[in-house]
């Protein structure tokens, strides 16, 4: 193996390890439960540009992160709570696109 093939071997290795070893604490906020926002940020931005909860269905995002959260390093038992936050903000965006205009406020004469 020549010496550019073993640093690249090594390169990638050591930023395979330093994706999947990252400390669940990153994701954590002050009273213990996990940001999945920064969760969804942080890793599946490594590998494409973040989509917008609302391009997908639930059972799609379920799908996604089942197929490529693993490559992306999320943790197993963060997994659900990621399906759980993109479906949330999938609903939000939904109720948001469906509620209802606000009456305009009265004209003062």
């Amino acid at each position: 193996m020549t010496l550019r093939s073993l640093i690249i071997v090594s390169l990638f290795a050591c930023g395979g390890a330093l994706v999947s070893c990252e400390s669940t604490s990153s994701y954590l906020r002050a009273d213990g439960t996990v940001d999945c926002e920064i969760l969804y940020m942080r890793r599946c931005s490594q590998c494409h540009a973040l989509y917008d909860p609302g391009d997908y269905t639930d059972s799609e995002w379920a799908q996604k992160v089942q197929r490529y959260g693993p490559r992306a390093g999320v943790a197993p038992h963060l997994r659900p709570l990621l399906v759980d936050w993109l479906s949330q903000a999938n609903d939000a965006e939904a109720a948001a696109d469906i509620a209802p205009a606000p009456e305009p406020a009265p004209k003062s004469n």
